[in-house]
């Protein structure tokens, strides 16, 4: 007698019902229009879910955004020996253009506060001043989070064969940004917006565009100014020339059309604040992070808080009033500074070195396709500016922001590592929420908030290590079609 196998009723109903998602899926990821409305309502609902946290919760920007606000709104201004500025002029940009359509009413216009005269704590502005910045300053980056979600649509249609509606890189970037939660109170989503902008300009060889967008991102956050090397490399793989030399003859105009464009934009900006606040105030800018302590957030903290029960280290916590942080101090401050050198060099050639060797192993390739040269230029994109971000004396949970609209457009040759990739990222995000969650527990060094903090920044260098072996080995699996994951 044949043996007919049976599922169990609820086993049944649940595989049902997989079946009945997995058809819907199917049916909106099928039609342009409809994947569309979808992301619209997907963006809708997330973004309007933290703008309602932020008004009940008075979760607000940074004050700090909203004290160089109110020093504008008196005519003193960024840069001039009474407002020296951590940032970049563009990111001074964004910080102060929410406060322009309040000065046009001046009971809620931003004001200098005396609650930034001896800080000992995050200071607590004036909340009616404080709160209609800080909603300007959201409503700012909901425009940037709306255009950004339409380039990585854009590009997902364009680029990747797997994702011809954009759909599904559309939905993993609301999702990420969503998660990480810290879209409304900070700028590092511009950063990211300009690197996919360059990214993008380079496919459609728009080399002056490219160059400039990362100029633009370089004057926000400073660090992509590492990512030149990548768009070098982009351009030796649109050349059959094998000789290095020879590729680079070939591809001078194009380059020499980006650092031109390069050039020209950080110099526009650098000579407005040079005339407006005479140059002190750049080079101020520009030395400022050297003196840097070490955030509670970033892994040689965390080291530190992991072997801080040894005798002789004294590891505690202080509130930095310089930059409203919580550093960790103990008597290996001084190591770590030389330490924190190293390893930003070591990681930046691991970052520069693997990409060298998956540019010449793309170049040799005898199938290599279109689309995976911009994939390879994306993943070396991300991985340099991971190297940066995992290596400074910071690793807030916004940083991931920088990164996310490239990173969601990755697909990484092999299965494994593409499932890592996603994982490392969802688990840097929800651990990153936790960590908001057990802040105070953190700052008091309890050993549970400190194996979240543990693993969260696990995660990241897990994200940074996937992208390396990826790279290392981007000869061996992209070699056809099949070689780039759907």
């Amino acid at each position: 007698m044949q043996r007919v196998e049976t599922r169990p009723p609820r086993m049944a109903w649940a595989f049902a019902q997989w079946q009945r998602c997995q058809s819907l899926w199917q049916h909106i990821e099928g039609q342009p229009t409809l994947a569309t409305r979808t992301l619209v309502l997907g963006w809708i609902v997330t973004r309007a879910l933290l703008f309602a946290g932020l008004l009940i919760g008075h979760s607000y920007c940074d004050p700090e955004f909203y004290k160089y606000a109110g020093e504008l709104a008196v005519g003193r201004w960024p840069y001039t020996p009474a407002v020296p500025v951590e940032y970049p002029p563009v990111a001074i940009a964004l910080i102060l253009l929410p406060a322009l359509p309040l000065l046009l009413f001046p009971g809620i216009a931003p004001r200098p506060d005396p609650a930034f005269n001896h800080i000992t704590h995050i200071p607590m502005p004036d909340p009616l001043r404080y709160g209609a910045y800080g909603i300007s300053f959201a409503v700012e980056m909901l425009l940037i989070d709306a255009l950004t979600l339409w380039l990585v649509q854009r590009a997902a249609r364009r680029f990747i064969i797997s994702d011809s509606t954009g759909l599904r890189s559309g939905l993993l970037y609301i999702v990420l940004v969503f998660l990480s939660g810290s879209i409304l109170q900070k700028f590092d989503l511009a950063t990211g917006t300009c690197c996919l902008i360059a990214l993008v300009a380079l496919a459609s060889q728009r080399n002056a565009l490219a160059w400039g967008a990362l100029a633009l991102a370089t004057l926000i956050k400073g660090f992509p100014l590492l990512a030149i090397p990548v768009l070098i490399g982009y351009q030796l793989l649109q050349t059959n020339q094998g000789n290095l030399w020879l590729a680079l003859r070939e591809r001078a105009r194009p380059l020499l059309t980006g650092f031109l464009a390069f050039a020209s934009v950080i110099a526009a900006w650098t000579l407005v604040v040079v005339i407006g606040a005479g140059l002190s105030g750049a080079v101020h800018t520009i030395l400022y992070n050297t003196g840097r302590g070490t955030e509670i957030e970033s892994l040689y903290a965390n080291g530190t808080l992991l072997i801080g029960w040894l005798p002789g280290l004294h590891a505690y916590t202080k509130f930095n009033p310089l930059d409203l942080s919580r550093i960790v101090k103990s008597s290996l401050d001084g190591a770590i500074g030389v330490v924190s050198v190293v390893v930003f060099a070591l990681c930046l050639l691991l970052a520069y070195g693997t990409f060298a060797r998956a540019v010449q192993q793309a170049r040799t390739a005898k199938h290599q396709h279109w689309y995976a040269d911009l994939q390879l230029a994306g993943v070396g994109i991300v991985a340099v500016l991971l190297a940066f971000e995992l290596t400074f004396r910071a690793l807030p949970a916004h940083y991931l922001l920088a990164i996310l609209p490239i990173a969601v457009l990755l697909r990484l040759p092999g299965l494994r590592l593409q499932r890592l990739w996603l994982v490392s990222l969802f688990v840097i995000v929800v651990a990153g929420q936790l960590l908001t969650m057990v802040w105070q527990d953190l700052v008091l060094l309890r050993p549970w908030a400190v194996l979240i903090l543990t693993l969260r920044n696990c995660a990241w260098v897990v994200a940074f290590g996937v992208l390396l072996v990826a790279l290392w080995g981007w000869g061996r699996r992209v070699t056809s079609r099949s070689g780039v994951m759907s």
